[in-house]
């Protein structure tokens, strides 16, 4: 895996929470700089810091073997289960796994630290989220899915640490289809991890301003201006 860079977007006061996010294929850590935007503009997380980071380019199987951004490889989107980049996945969960610990070392408290993404990198967030070693304030899944479901049960099991979890849907994604949300929502109830699943209807693969509202209620919550 390539190195990564992000952009970072820092904290107008003092510095007491993080939220890393990933984009999805073909975009960049830019593309999504308009959720931090939009905070500064609401003057509600003043105290978050926002890190985009921006996926390595590489061939894409799926576009012809065109080289792009991408967090991991794909073969296709129908039946992603039994086509995967493991290996790509794995590493891309390291590398987010990286910012963590950096946030960590810079004295950020594990569980004032949301991590998420969308599509592709919503993937990996809960991929990552789902592995965690430590207790994290949150993850945020927009229009993706878990991957690896032969071993996410077990890969969580080692450790069985949950938090909550935030996952959002359109339920006219053509990219990637409705009903992998589905799957994780009843994924993460049977793994007995707290989460709360909203599904837009008429929303294709992209992002809406309820969807947006939901999700900020959800930061608010999860990493408040102040912390006990």
């Amino acid at each position: 895996m390539q190195s990564v860079t992000a952009v970072t977007v820092a904290a107008v006061r003092e510095h007491t929470a993080t939220v890393i996010f990933m984009h999805g294929l073909g975009d960049s850590g830019n593309g999504w700089r308009f959720l931090a935007d939009e905070c500064r503009r609401m003057r509600a997380f003043d105290h978050v810091k926002f890190i985009f980071p921006n996926a390595p380019i590489q061939k894409v199987s799926l576009n012809f073997g065109l080289e792009m951004p991408s967090w991991f490889d794909i073969i296709s989107l129908d039946k992603v289960e039994e086509q995967e980049d493991q290996q790509g996945m794995l590493a891309s969960s390291a590398t987010l796994r990286s910012f963590i610990s950096k946030e960590i070392s810079g004295g950020i408290k594990p569980e004032r630290i949301v991590i998420g993404g969308f599509s592709q990198g919503c993937a990996i967030s809960l991929l990552t989220g789902l592995t965690s070693d430590i207790k994290l304030g949150g993850v945020v899944g927009l229009s993706g899915f878990i991957p690896m479901r032969s071993r996410i049960t077990q890969m969580h099991q080692e450790h069985g640490i949950t938090f909550p979890y935030f996952v959002g849907h359109g339920t006219l994604d053509p990219v990637v289809k409705f009903e992998y949300g589905m799957f994780t929502h009843t994924k993460l109830t049977e793994l007995e991890i707290p989460h709360e699943f909203h599904e837009y209807k008429g929303l294709t693969h992209s992002t809406s301003p309820k969807e947006l509202v939901d999700l900020l209620d959800f930061l608010k919550r999860t990493i408040p201006e102040k912390s006990d």
